[in-house]
């Protein structure tokens, strides 16, 4: 489970970055939607270049593979397997940002009803922050992923609160 309390100093690049972009934090009611659109398209960008720095070691490991010959009629299996991993977190990273992309936009006209104190606006901040910082730090690595997942799932247990009170 992620412990939105702490905020660990890579989130508060994630904050600056947001801060640059026009990032509200959840202060003005009319801007709900915004602010959240802007932290998983962010967030969803981030993934996109790490997808492409995938892509683009797929590409690099398909043209490395020896042609084949007589003396060697199948490729290395073990180039293959490498391969196939690399296919494999491409397709994780692609999950998880079609995950942000598609997810419903917190609701804009009753925002007492997500954010119903400045603790739990705090929450949502920290937790935007985490999934950004995290985001930018995955650069094609399955264990980054998985933490990206974590705090996705995080902020949408948050949303979903909400939405049940």
């Amino acid at each position: 489970m992620f412990d939105a309390a702490a905020v660990d100093p890579v989130d508060l690049d994630g904050l600056q970055r947001l801060n640059q972009c026009g990032y509200g934090f959840y202060r003005d009611v009319a801007r709900t939607r915004a602010d959240d659109l802007l932290v998983r398209s962010q967030a969803a960008d981030a993934l996109c270049r790490a997808a492409e720095t995938v892509a683009a070691s797929i590409q690099a490991a398909h043209a490395d593979l020896p042609p084949l010959s007589r003396e060697h009629p199948f490729p290395d299996a073990a180039a293959l397997a490498a391969i196939r991993t690399l296919r494999a977190l491409h397709d994780r990273i692609a999950t998880v940002q079609t995950r942000l992309r598609g997810a419903a936009a917190l609701p804009d006209r009753d925002f007492s009803r997500v954010v119903p104190s400045e603790a739990a606006r705090q929450e949502l901040v920290a937790l935007d922050a985490a999934l950004l910082a995290r985001a930018v730090q995955t650069g094609g690595n399955a264990a980054l992923i998985g933490a990206v997942e974590t705090v996705l799932a995080a902020r949408e247990a948050f949303a979903s609160r909400g939405k049940s009170s």
